[in-house]
């Protein structure tokens, strides 16, 4: 099978005014790239993955009511004959983007100033516009009350296993809310079952415990030069390193327009619902973090590599959004290959290279182990859910017209 071959540059943080203008490429690439760039505010996988899915999602149905190749989304309407589907593209990401992050709105201006200033003026060129803003609108009313931004609230209750507010800053837990949020294409954030932590004391929560201590300590004597680079790399939005691999992998292998709408609508829809279900079950079930832990069991000066996130330890959402990313990259490929490196931050910083797809979540699950932050069980089980989650939504939305 003819592999992917690219070299992605993922930015570290975007501000204002350096959202990639779009070159004459792809207009679901380029607006791509936009979107992942202008949602790097605030810096949070989570946030960024409800725009993304929004984005994605207003795209696909826009292309797709003009040059309908596949199953409606969410949001069905009668385009005028010979309307542009560039046109289309572009105008739902940027009403959506412009809408969604208002701090971007002057790049995002000049984004689609370049990206409309391409196609040829005329009645085709107009009609596509308005697909698009039409359908942006109808997008933006079905998720307004999402549950995004409701209020909730999570007291953390002590005891072995149980999450703690984790130094140094001790803050409470982030998003409570994120688990009761209307899934894009599950029926439920639990649709999906997981094993839950290794009881405490349980030979599983021993080999969880002494694999982290071990190697994700800030001053551990085994883990590798690469692996701590690996750490250090996935750091990043989990968003932004997936959508440029799917990004290399479209460009590689020639996709059309309507083609790129609806793998990345997939991608990211997908990606998104990870995060909701992900944010069900941490909070659902509360376990600690490996240095709550850690300290607990007799090491009290112990220190992670990383950062510890502020919310529950299991499962682990950059390993669930990584198994969601990895099953539908694969299954609209159908292959697991891709050669791509990736460099985190730009000009100076990581570089990482992948041979496949499940490479780099295999890399994903390694890697929040090598920072500290995560048991190897969370990053596992983790991966598990986001895989049956990918499968699910390339299983029942926007089938081919030709297998359905």
């Amino acid at each position: 099978m003819r592999q992917v071959l690219r070299t992605l540059f993922v930015p570290a943080i975007a501000f204002a005014g350096v959202i990639p203008v779009p070159a004459a490429a792809d207009v679901v690439l380029d607006w791509n790239e936009v979107a992942v760039a202008a949602t790097a505010f605030p810096p949070n996988s989570i946030l960024q993955s409800r725009v993304l899915a929004i984005v994605h999602a207003a795209m696909y149905d826009a292309v797709n009511a003009i040059d309908r190749r596949a199953g409606t989304y969410a949001v069905g309407i009668k385009a005028p004959a010979g309307a542009s589907v560039e046109a289309a593209a572009a105008a739902a990401a940027h009403a959506v983007l412009s809408r969604l992050t208002p701090s971007q709105n002057p790049a995002l201006t000049a984004a689609i100033e370049k990206s409309l200033a391409q196609i040829p003026s005329g009645q085709s060129k107009i009609d596509g516009i308005n697909v698009g803003s039409e359908v942006a609108e109808k997008m933006l009313a079905l998720r307004k009350q999402d549950g995004w931004d409701g209020k909730a609230s999570y007291t953390p209750t002590p005891g072995p296993g149980r999450w703690q507010p984790t130094p140094p800053a001790n803050a409470a837990g982030i998003l409570p809310q994120w688990g009761q949020v209307t899934p894009f294409v599950l029926r439920s954030a639990a649709q999906f079952e997981i094993n839950g932590p290794p009881a405490p004391g349980s030979p599983g929560a021993a080999s969880d415990i002494a694999e982290v201590r071990a190697v994700g300590g800030r001053n551990s004597a085994t883990r590798t030069a690469d692996q701590t680079a690996a750490a250090i790399f996935w750091t990043a939005q989990t968003g932004m390193p997936w959508n440029a691999a799917a990004r290399a992998a479209a460009a590689a292998r020639g996709n059309t327009v309507a083609e790129n709408a609806r793998l990345f609508a997939l991608l990211n829809l997908a990606a998104a619902d990870s995060q909701i279900a992900g944010f069900h079950y941490k909070y659902r079930l509360g376990h600690w973090r490996p240095v709550t832990a850690i300290r607990a069991l007799g090491d009290p000066g112990w220190e992670p590599l990383l950062g510890t996130p502020p919310h529950p330890e299991y499962p682990s959402t950059h390993a669930a959004y990584s198994g969601a990313a990895e099953a539908v990259l694969k299954g609209f490929f159908r292959t697991d290959q891709v050669c791509a490196s990736v460099v985190y931050p730009p000009v100076f910083g990581v570089t990482r290279s992948y041979a496949s797809f499940s490479q780099i979540a295999k890399e994903v699950e390694d890697a929040r182990v090598w920072g500290g932050v995560h048991f190897r069980s969370a990053d596992v089980d983790g991966r598990d859910l986001g895989r049956r989650i990918g499968e699910y939504v390339l299983k029942v939305v926007m089938l081919p017209l030709d297998e359905r």
